[in-house]
């Protein structure tokens, strides 16, 4: 059974009507989830403050949270709400306990998949769980790209292995003189590699066979992508833009082959708003099945100069707050919109 949420009571000046602090004389049959809408209809009314029990998930290797996210949990903490950093697959927490779950920093899901699956249809039993796991599943698997290039977006060129199959042979019929190979499931430099196929127009023979060897090595327990090397990322980078109940916020420049980091130490910097690149990832985010709290476009662009969809993240992206504070704030507006802090 969910837990009561706690109430903290804000007087308004002045009178109020006495419809507006008297309960119905009676509540037949009602279940504990109608007594507690009824309060916090009230509550509403009344201007009184519902407190919530929030858990910020992240893994030990971060017991304590990304610094960066310490701005969001300051800001919740201010609002009055009792705020808990949570590791995703510590057998020990009872999930129904809080009233909401953040994911924010599970850097090792990808190394326990199936597992962290499983917790996240678990957790969303017990809780309201943010990000839905519809849309961290989706996004936790990169062949949301090849979904995203049949809808007509923008999308990185990608070719595919899947697991238990064979690259053989197919290197060498590639145009591009670097190829990046990857796993579909990663985070970071994870199981990244970067081949040189060709130079001075000339095929590699060794760097093909490696990069053979290393997709058909990844593709024994698990789905491969293999994508050409784009030169803007070394001098224009990657451009990670952040979005916030569904509206764009701020943008990160990203080096490419960043190792995994907190926000902000991996040599981000922040750079000026493009409405071009806004307007490819708003493609990206309108797509979606449902509006994400947190979102995450991650860009390239292509030897044309444009703009194209490298990573949807929606699981655990750095959102980096210490480039844009407002942004923290915004998170927790986002928050207690969606939840009308009456509706949990």
């Amino acid at each position: 059974m969910r837990r009561n949420l706690n109430i903290l009571i804000v007087f308004k000046i002045g009178f109020l009507p006495k419809d507006m602090y008297s309960l119905p004389d009676s509540l037949p049959n009602f279940s504990l989830s109608k007594i507690m809408r009824t309060i916090c209809y009230y509550a509403k009314r009344l201007c009184l403050k519902v407190i919530m029990q929030i858990s910020l998930i992240t893994y030990d290797g971060l017991p304590d949270l990304d610094p960066d996210d310490c701005l969001f949990k300051d800001e919740l903490v201010r609002r009055g709400h009792k705020v808990f950093a949570s590791i995703w697959d510590d057998q020990s927490i009872d999930w129904s306990g809080f009233d909401v779950c953040i994911m924010r920093s599970a850097w090792d899901y990808h190394l326990k998949k199936d597992q962290f699956y499983t917790w996240i249809d678990k957790v969303a039993r017990q809780s309201k769980l943010f990000n839905p796991p519809e849309l961290m599943r989706w996004s936790s698997h990169k062949s949301y790209l090849k979904e995203l290039g049949e809808a007509k977006l923008p999308v990185v060129e990608t070719l595919w292995v899947d697991k238990g199959g064979r690259a053989n042979g197919l290197f060498d019929k590639l145009h591009w003189p670097i190829a990046i190979v990857k796993p579909a499931v990663g985070l970071a430099t994870f199981g990244v590699k970067k081949f040189m196929l060709s130079k001075n127009g000339a095929a590699n023979q060794f760097a093909i066979r490696e990069a053979e060897d290393h997709a058909n090595e990844l593709a024994k327990t698990e789905d491969v992508m293999i994508q050409p090397f784009l030169a803007s990322v070394e001098d224009y980078g990657e451009r990670a833009l952040i979005f916030l109940n569904g509206e764009y916020t701020h943008t990160i420049r990203k080096s490419s082959f960043q190792h995994l980091a907190p926000g902000g130490h991996a040599g981000e910097t922040s750079v000026a708003t493009d409405g071009e690149e806004v307007a490819v990832a708003k493609q990206v985010i309108d797509y979606l099945s449902k509006r994400p709290l947190y979102a995450r476009v991650d860009l390239v662009r292509d030897y044309s100069n444009k703009p194209l969809v490298l990573e949807v993240e929606l699981v655990e992206p750095s959102l980096f707050f210490s480039f844009h504070p407002p942004a923290a704030v915004g998170l927790a507006d986002a928050l207690e919109r969606i939840l009308d802090l009456h509706k949990v």
